[in-house]
Order: structure tokens, then sequence, then C-alpha cells
């Protein structure tokens, strides 16, 4: 009974300890990512409409039912047709449509590009998929096969999401998007749909005429019942930003440069802030997770490149991990940077996540900000406010020393308070049992 209590002691001093030294993990996630979303709209120019997932209890991958002679080697090939077989209830011949899923397997965003055993001729389409959050990817990709037959292009990078489609009479072709979108997100499609397609007129393709011309002529947006959905039609030949959120809050339209990202945005108001998704390059170590703009008031464009700001040097001549510059038609920005470190990145380094500072420019000298962490694990995830967003890097802080390797396994407070505490509670534990013994 004694060694049970004991025991309870041992734990609870473990506890103690952790708490005191801060060697216990920090709250997975980000307080305001973490909060349940409860709307979502759809906005293409000025206008704006609130919409609803499509909510089923199947994974995106069979709601979609995506076939073909690898996927369904058995079955007869008239139901195998290069297709989705999931939504034909909702398809029309000449028509894409587009749709955010949720189901067992949480949101995702739909899109699907005519009708299975319609009247269609085929068609040609390119989707540009901007601002996804660093999670997204292509989890349903129709067609997806090794054949000169399947010409469909699909690429994806750090916030962004690409295909090229070209299908035949009577088929679709589409896919399907997942990955972060279960907490706030804003993401914009970029259409180039028939003569606007990159694969209009190529006639590297092996087949250039393996849409006979077929057109899609209408672009509708799904909402509500996932039998019978409102459909909402859409211009053809103008961007569409799906986001959490309300039609009174600023809206955020994001486009793809040959160097990063451009955000714009509409109707802000400077009480309240506006989240933007920066682009970030090929380091997946190190990213610039949003920038959270206040002070902003009607309307705004920011680009993003991931480059050292021109002119500038790194700051106190530390080689930075990484660099966002921001070209804003709107000065004196001030900002909540949010930005991640992965671990094993600062270990190669030699660096402690407390070492870390975000450096801010308007061109002129660097300023350091303390940055938080606000999460930790295989990535340490920090928040730091800046008065500028001209120019950001992410290096160590002016007086941060690299880490002695051969000591730093006992050089953290943390880790000698809490060894200590253990080798305390266990010779008590020990000194009690020896005790028993002798009587």
């Amino acid at each position: 009974m004694r060694e049970s209590r004991l025991m309870v002691v041992l734990v609870a001093g473990l506890l103690a300890a952790s708490a005191i030294t801060g060697f216990a993990p920090l709250a997975a996630g980000n307080t305001a990512q973490d909060a349940s979303v409860e709307s979502y709209v759809i906005e293409q120019g000025a206008y704006c409409e609130p919409i609803e997932p499509l909510q089923t209890s199947e994974t995106v991958d069979s709601f979609y039912d995506y076939r073909n002679h690898v996927t369904h080697p058995d079955t007869d090939p008239e139901d195998r047709q290069y297709s989705s077989y999931g939504t034909t209830h909702l398809q029309e011949d000449d028509t894409s449509i587009l749709m955010l899923h949720e189901g067992a397997d949480g949101m995702s965003i739909v899109m699907v590009h005519d009708q299975l055993h319609g009247n269609s001729s085929g068609g040609i389409v390119t989707f540009d998929v901007v601002g996804l959050p660093a999670e997204s990817e292509w989890v349903v990709q129709d067609d997806k096969y090794d054949a000169e037959t399947n010409m469909v292009e699909w690429d994806s990078g750090d916030g962004w999401a690409y295909a090229s489609w070209i299908w035949r009479d009577a088929r679709t072709d589409g896919g399907a998007i997942q990955g972060g979108l279960n907490d706030e997100f804003a993401v914009t499609v970029q259409p180039g749909f028939n003569e606007e397609s990159e694969f209009y007129g190529n006639e590297s393709l092996h087949d250039p005429e393996w849409h006979e011309d077929g057109e899609i002529d209408r672009w509708e947006f799904l909402s509500g019942d996932a039998d019978t959905p409102e459909r909402i039609e859409l211009a053809l030949d103008e961007p569409v930003t799906i986001r959490t959120g309300a039609c009174d809050e600023p809206s955020v339209t994001y486009d793809r440069t040959d160097d990063g990202f451009t955000a714009s945005v509409t109707d802000a108001s400077s009480d309240d802030p506006v989240s933007l998704r920066p682009s970030n390059d090929s380091n997946e170590n190190v990213s610039f997770d949003r920038v959270d703009v206040t002070g902003l008031e009607g309307d705004a464009t920011f680009e993003f490149e991931n480059e050292q700001p021109a002119g500038t040097d790194s700051p106190h001549e530390v080689a930075s991990l990484s660099n966002l510059t921001v070209t804003s038609d709107h000065d004196d920005v001030a900002a909540t940077v949010t930005f991640s470190v992965s671990a094993d990145s600062l270990a190669e380094i030699g660096y402690h996540p407390e070492d870390i500072a975000l450096y801010a420019t308007d061109g002129s000298e660097w300023a350091e900000s303390n940055a938080t962490v606000i999460d930790d694990g295989e990535h340490y995830q920090f928040d730091a406010d800046v008065d500028s967003i001209d120019g950001l890097a992410i290096a160590p802080t002016q007086d941060a020393e690299p880490i002695d390797e051969e000591s730093d396994a006992l050089s953290s407070p943390g880790v000698v308070h809490v060894a200590v505490a253990i080798a305390l509670l266990l010779a008590l534990l020990l000194g009690t049992r020896r005790r028993r013994v002798d009587r």
C-alpha cells in the first residue's frame, strides 16, 4: 500500500518538475486555428454566397469512386470507363462541378468535369488551385495510370495544386484535394476552360484531338444536400475563392507567380486582421505559415517572393534559415507572422527553439522580434509580431550561441531539474523497500 502511495508521489513529482522546468510538451495546435469551423462561402468577383459541404459517411475516394483498368482489373470494361462513378447523380453534360465534401476522412475539395455515359464530346480544362494549407495534396486523380493515352498533367507544391485534363466523349475527368481543410482556409481556383486551357492547341500531346473539340459551357458549385444539392452557376473566365467565414468578412484571392503568390484583399476593415497564406520555397524544414495583417482598410495587394530583400544583408551577418519579400500597395503594415522550423533542422544547425527569432526590415535595417513557440513536435511553430513585412527573415537571435553537442544533453535546465527529481524520488522508493526487507 505504501509503495502505491509512493508511486503516486513519484508521478506527481515528475509532473511538477515538468511544469516547473517547461519540460512537458506544449499544447498542440494554434488555438485560433483549432477552433471549430462553422461556415463557408464561395466568392467570384463581387459575388459571395454562403455554402455548405456535401456530407456523406464515405471517404472522398469512395465518394468520387474513380475506376480504370488498374483500380478495377476484374470489373467489366463498361463499368471502369476511366471516370467518376460515385458522382454520376451530380454530373451533367458539358458541365464542370466544384464542391466541398465532408466525409469519414474530413474535408476535401472535389471537382468533376462532364458526364459519364453522357452526350458530350469530351473536353480540356486547366485548374491552378492556390492558397492551400501545407498538408493539402491530390488524393483522387482522374486520370492516373501509365499509358500514352493518359495525357493528364498533375503537379503540386507548398500551397498549390495544378492539373490539366483532356478527356474523350461520354467520360469524366477531375480529382479531389485533401489535407488541412478542417481548419480555417481560403483557397482560390484559377480556371482555364476550353481555349484557356494549357492543353489548347498543344500539338505535343499524344492525341491533341482526343476531346474531339468538346467544350465545357457551364461551371457550377454544388452546396447542401449530397443527393440533390443547390447548384450555383459560376462564370467560366473568373477565379473562384472557397473559404471559411462569412460574406461580410474581407475576401482574399490568390494567384501563383513565377516566384511565389499574390494575394488580393478586398473590403478589409482596420478593426479585423486579415489572414494571408504566403508562398514558400522548396525547403521543407523551414516555412512561413501565415501572415495575419492588421490595420488594412479597403483593398490591398500583396506579392510574396521567397528571397532576401534586394539590397540587404542577412541579419547580423548570420545566414538566414528562410526569407520572404513582400511587395504591397499598402505602407506601414503590421502583422503577426506564424512560421515553422523542423526539430531536425534546429539540431543540425545547433540551436534551441528559444534561439530562433523573426527579423523584419522596411528596406533600411533589420529589427529582431521575439518569437514565441506555440506548437512543438517534429516541427516547432512560432508566432512573432512585426511592424513591417517588406522583408522577413528567420534566423538565430543576436545573442544565440550554438549548442555544445557533448554537454547539451545535460545543459538544459529543464533536463537537469527533471533528472534530479527522478533520482531523489527513486532513492526514496528504494530506501522504503530496503526498510521493509530489514523488518
